[in-house]
């Protein structure tokens, strides 16, 4: 069976069993241990996700000249339809201009079609069926041409800020918890268009990777997203090696310097066009707050751009106690154990947990003492109850805490703790 042949089984095969794509990915996450303090837990899995939706079970993996690997996009079931096959899948068509303009408002963006090259209705409109408003580019506007690899897949995401094109070092870095980022692969190189704009990208042979710095910009600031400055046009581009591959990498630089910013790519002017749903992860919000002086507490939490969400336990003066990502399948019952001020100079314990949503109480076994009973405390939108139990002496050991709902029955317990497992002392 050749690469064809494979493809068109996988993705047959992606159509009879759809739903279970996302669970597979959730199932490969859901193991991975807790307390990752790391600002950005994320980094990376999102962008598996996204190539793992577009392709289903039959995920291309090219490997370049340059030193990583890459999905690349995935071509779907190869069909002789015309352009207007997007209408087919229940998604109207690009609109191209007489012109031969292509506008994407929402993503901040408009080009010029290069010549002899039109938009792969088909395959767009595959992707925006799975969520992913990829802007799919090929010669003619064909489908899957036999023998001709030649394809530019568009699209904006977000890079971490020491890989943003331009990056200055020693600028703040901003932690961006539970923000997706789609890093570059293969040889790295930047440089920047006739506008100023820079851009890099990665060489992998017969895949080129570029990213193009275009922050979202919006007002007032404290309501944007904290990514916006990171967002970048990402190019996969296909077919730069062989005997067609010198024309291709000058085609594709020609429309690297040739995209225009539009819209939210400008400096705001009145109304802003708000970017693609889930680009950017929520702004954080803090969902409960409690304790006086060393020991005063807030839990904060942040939904991914890819549907998960970030938690933290932090003191309220900022200092981050723990934090970790969570996606909707990973068990909400759960507890840490934080010694603070510091872990060299314990003064005392806290505990905070999550639970079920219905959970409406917790009660905390502590070696040598009480129970202690602590009701949950609820934010809308985020399908979890919370808890805390502080200060703690020093030298408290918590054994086990127990989750009741309403009625008093139990929904959850748990033995283990994240982060300091024996206690503190």
């Amino acid at each position: 069976m050749n690469l064809e042949e494979l493809v068109r089984a996988a993705l047959a095969e992606e159509a009879r069993a759809e739903p279970d794509e996302t669970g597979a990915y959730d199932r490969f996450l859901h193991r991975r241990r807790r307390h990752a303090v790391a600002a950005a837990a994320s980094t990376g899995l999102a962008l598996a996700l996204v190539l793992a939706l577009a392709v289903g079970a039959g995920l291309l993996v090219r490997r370049g000249s340059g030193s990583g690997t890459v999905a690349g996009p995935a071509r779907p079931i190869p069909t002789t339809a015309a352009p207007s096959a997007s209408t087919a899948l229940g998604q109207p068509p690009v609109p191209v201009s007489p012109g031969g303009v292509v506008r994407r408002e929402r993503q901040g963006f408009e080009l010029a079609l290069p010549e002899g090259w039109g938009v792969d209705q088909a395959t767009t409109a595959h992707y925006d069926q799975l969520g992913q408003p990829w802007l799919v580019l090929s010669p003619g506007g064909t489908t899957f041409a036999a023998g001709d690899p030649r394809r530019i897949t568009m699209f904006t995401a977000v890079v971490e800020p020491r890989e943003f094109p331009g990056w200055v070092p020693g600028d703040p870095v901003p932690s961006m918890a539970g923000q997706s980022f789609s890093p570059l692969s293969g040889r790295v190189t930047e440089g920047r268009r006739s506008d100023g704009r820079a851009f890099a990208v990665g060489d992998q042979g017969g895949l080129l990777h570029y990213a193009i710095a275009w922050p979202y910009r919006c007002e007032p600031a404290d309501l944007c997203p904290e990514a916006g400055p990171f967002r970048v046009i990402r190019l996969e581009v296909e077919g730069t090696s062989g005997r067609q591959g010198p024309a291709m990498r000058t085609l594709a630089r020609a429309l690297v310097d040739s995209i225009r910013p539009i819209t939210n790519a400008l400096p705001p002017r009145g109304s802003i066009v708000a970017e693609e749903p889930g680009l950017f992860a929520d702004a954080p919000k803090v969902v409960g707050r409690g304790g006086q002086g060393d020991y005063a507490w807030e839990m904060v939490v942040r939904k991914g751009s890819d549907g998960s969400y970030w938690v933290e336990t932090r003191r309220q003066t900022g200092d981050l106690l723990m934090g970790e990502l969570f996606t909707p399948q990973d068990d909400p019952n759960v507890a840490w154990i934080h010694c603070t001020p510091s872990e060299k100079q314990v003064t005392a314990t806290v505990v905070s947990g999550m639970g079920a949503e219905e959970t409406a109480k917790v009660v905390l076994e502590v070696e040598g003492r009480s129970p202690i009973e602590v009701r949950t405390f609820r934010k809308p939108g985020f399908p979890f109850a919370f808890w805390v139990v502080a200060p703690l002496p020093a030298d408290a050991r918590p054994l086990a805490f127990t989750g009741f709902d309403a009625a008093g029955r139990q929904v959850a317990k748990g033995t283990g703790f994240a982060g300091h497992d024996h206690g503190c002392r």
